[in-house]
């Protein structure tokens, strides 16, 4: 409403006014001015007050920035039922503490699941599962919701799995144990001394046993198919052998070679079952390289091929360049720094590296294996973990890009042993997946309303020493993994009091006209506790209001009508400040008003009296003057309630057009009115100022009322909503789908 219009008397056109005289007790009792007022039939259609520049509202809108959903969660018991898990729905990080608001809580356990609805705002894409075990350990996982009606968690079905990796389970649980060394053919030309050999095709050499080797070995001038063999020693430090075409060099079990590189140019392979010290080592194109013994090299570069390692193989450095090169381990491999750029690394047995930068990479850890890292510094990197399978890094792991994923299996489970994960603030940076537990204490958090990691359910992130997955000791890592929760006593996780955070309730006050949309005529928060029995049962709630502004320049009451709740069910209602309720808003002996079919609690009688003014002034929508007027309103009920949101709240605010048979309601869209307001009005206005589906929608499908899940920032006097906040105009276009957030950018 302009100040204009606020500050004169109010008058309605083609209205027949009619006045009785009342008591002034009454009057004091009332508002200080009631005016009763009939109302003829309107026939002239209004014209649009919030949107005046020829947009279309869709006439199905609710004007709402919340949905509601079904839930429930069945929580996976290892205590047969014998003691309850505490289960919290949250909009945001837990971890981000007051900034992320309970949206449920309950209990559960073998036999009981958590089920019922909750409230949340259209913009969330997740919500966050909070369980804690009898044994106290917290775990947390994330829930989708955009785009789905209801949650139905049972810990059991994945979002990705190992297989979806592209190398199949039943090959990543492979050993290949074999280390039978290789055959010297019996003609096999012998090498001795320090000469210079040239090779040909078709040909075998070998370095007999017992026999020292310093020359130099051309493998690489066209020929093909050529067999080097040594079973003595091969040393030549300052000299780099490259590989032609199909030819090949083997180390047997005894056999020695101490190279400054092994470089492999085509097609060719690579077999060391003996003992091999390198500077480099190389590969480009279709090599295939295999260590079954003892392999050093200060840096081994892989560029297409493959290299496995089935015995012991230690690296200073390693890197890769190309998509087609495989590096696997199912022996033992050491590592002081690996870069790698989209290659495939699989750990099938212990493999320790110190620092891994990836880039566009697949690493994949099998069943019983262990891959330990100390720095991770990843982007577009996937991570697969099989069933039984251990990732762990010990110092950070840093995603400095969006689209990182880590995925445990589809079923049994694998651990993320992270000690601290850090995603740089990047959008999506890290999504963990599948059947897997995340063990980390330092995780960067998602902001309020920025996701920076992802936890699908049933993936869990519980603290770093508090690893719940069982996973037997094997040779290939390090001593499994065990459950810290185990030798602890079970105890129930109680859920007594919820908090579910704050919503606030902005109005135009004059309805069924049109005000001036700075929406701040009346804008209160209300606050919910609620409060549970064992059976997640609601006993009683606890309405915390806090009335922020009142820039109307008539008298207005306040109230909440509680939806589907009879007033037969409400045991009593105690108020916090006595002397603002109960003169308008007639209470009955349980605190309810009288003679409504819903229970409805009274917020305030007379908004301008309750901050101490006698007059009617506007309130906080000009200047800072007053501070916000906070009120408690604590409602026990008869039986106790199968579930207390937000839904149940229908705020709304009385105005002072009180007509004979009834008075002046405004509620948001969707919300019906009380049983005391002027039926007739709203006949009379339908089709001309009221919509004919909603009468809390104007015939242009304009709200009187708002509400958001969070504090709200109102306009200040005269300023239009729309221009105060950018996304509203799109925002109300679309019908509610576009620009969900505009009520947190101004």
């Amino acid at each position: 409403m302009n100040i204009n219009q606020k500050s004169t008397t109010i008058m309605f056109k083609n209205y027949r006014y009619r006045f009785s005289l009342i008591s002034l007790t009454a009057v004091v009792l009332f508002f200080a001015s009631c005016v009763k007022v009939d109302f003829s039939k309107e026939t002239e259609v209004a014209t649009p007050k919030l949107f005046t520049n020829g947009v279309s509202i869709p006439s199905d809108f609710k004007w709402s920035s919340v949905k509601t959903m079904d839930f429930r969660v069945a929580v996976d018991d290892k205590y047969a039922g014998k003691y309850f898990y505490r289960l919290e729905l949250y909009d945001n990080d837990p971890k981000l503490g007051p900034k992320a608001n309970l949206l449920g809580a309950g209990m559960a356990k073998k036999g009981q699941d958590f089920s019922g609805k909750i409230v949340i705002p259209t913009l969330l894409q997740y919500v966050y599962l909070k369980q804690t075990s009898p044994v106290g350990i917290p775990s947390v996982s994330m829930l989708k919701v955009a785009g789905v009606t209801s949650l139905n968690v049972t810990q059991i079905i994945p979002q990705n799995s190992f297989r979806e990796s592209g190398i199949s389970e039943s090959y990543a649980n492979a050993r290949v144990s074999s280390n039978t060394s290789v055959v010297v053919p019996a003609n096999a030309l012998q090498l001795t001394g320090g000469a210079t050999v040239v090779v040909e095709s078709g040909k075998s050499y070998v370095v007999k046993s017992g026999v020292t080797f310093t020359g130099q070995i051309d493998a690489n001038n066209g020929t093909n198919n050529a067999k080097i063999y040594i079973e003595g020693t091969w040393t030549n430090k300052s000299y780099t052998i490259t590989l032609g075409n199909n030819n090949a060099l083997y180390t047997t079990t005894s056999g020695k070679i101490e190279l400054n590189n092994i470089v492999q140019n085509t097609e060719g392979a690579f077999l060391n079952y003996g003992t091999t010290s390198l500077t480099d080592l190389s590969t480009s194109n279709q090599a295939l390289y295999v260590n079954y013994g003892t392999l050093n090299a200060t840096k081994a570069s892989f560029s297409n091929g493959s290299f496995t390692n089935f015995g012991t193989a230690t690296f200073q450095s390693l890197a890769s360049t190309t998509a087609s090169t495989k590096i696997r381990n199912e022996g033992n491999l050491t590592v002081t720094t690996a870069t790698l750029n989209n290659a495939t690394l699989e750990a099938a047995c212990y493999t320790k590296i110190g620092t891994l930068t990836t880039n566009g990479v697949i690493v994949n850890v099998t069943d019983k294996a262990l891959l330990t890292v100390a720095n991770v510094d990843g982007a577009g990197t996937r991570y697969n973990i099989a069933s039984g399978g251990i990732l762990e890094v010990s110092g950070t792991a840093k995603f400095n890009s969006n689209r990182n994923y880590m995925a445990g299996p589809s079923s049994g489970k694998a651990v993320a042993r992270l000690k601290k994960v850090d995603v740089a603030n990047q959008w999506q940076a890290i999504t963990y997946s599948g059947n897997l537990e995340v063990a980390c204490s330092e995780h960067t958090p998602n902001e309020q309303w920025s996701t920076y990691y992802i936890t699908e359910s049933p993936a869990t992130i519980v603290p770093y020493d508090k690893s719940t997955v069982v996973i037997a000791a094997t040779t290939c890592n390090a001593g499994g993994n065990n459950d810290k929760g185990a030798g602890t006593t079970p105890v129930d996780q109680t859920v007594s009091e919820i908090n579910l955070g704050t919503f606030s309730y902005a109005f135009e006050d004059n309805w069924p006209e049109l005000g001036d949309y700075d929406l701040n005529d009346f804008v209160v928060d209300m606050n919910i506790t609620k409060f549970q029995n064992t059976s997640n049962k609601v006993t009683k709630v606890a309405l915390k209001g806090k009335i922020l502004s009142v820039g109307a320049s008539k008298r207005l009451a306040a109230a909440v009508q509680l939806d589907g709740i009879a007033p037969g069910s409400v045991k009593s209602v105690t108020y916090s400040r006595t002397n603002l309720v109960g003169s308008v808003l007639k209470l009955g002996s349980n605190g309810v008003e009288a003679d409504q079919a819903s229970a409805v609690v009274t917020i305030v009688d007379d908004a301008h009296k309750a901050f101490g003014v006698s007059d009617t002034p506007f309130i906080s929508t000009q200047d800072g003057k007053y501070s916000p007027l906070e009120v408690v309103i604590t409602i026990e009920f008869a039986t106790p309630l199968d579930n207390f949101t937000y839904q149940t709240l229908n705020v709304f605010i009385v105005n002072n057009t009180q007509n004979s048979t009834g008075r002046s309601e405004v509620h948001l869209v969707g919300y019906a009115a009380t049983d005391k307001i002027d039926k007739r009005l709203i006949e009379n206005m339908k089709g001309s100022k009221l919509s004919a589906s909603d009468p809390f929608k104007s015939v242009n499908n304009e709200p009187w009322g708002l509400s958001t899940p969070v504090s709200f920032t109102y306009p200040l006097e005269g300023k239009n909503i729309k221009v105060v906040y950018p996304k509203f105009e799109n925002w109300a276009v679309s019908g509610g789908v576009k620009d969900t957030d505009w009520y947190l950018l101004k």
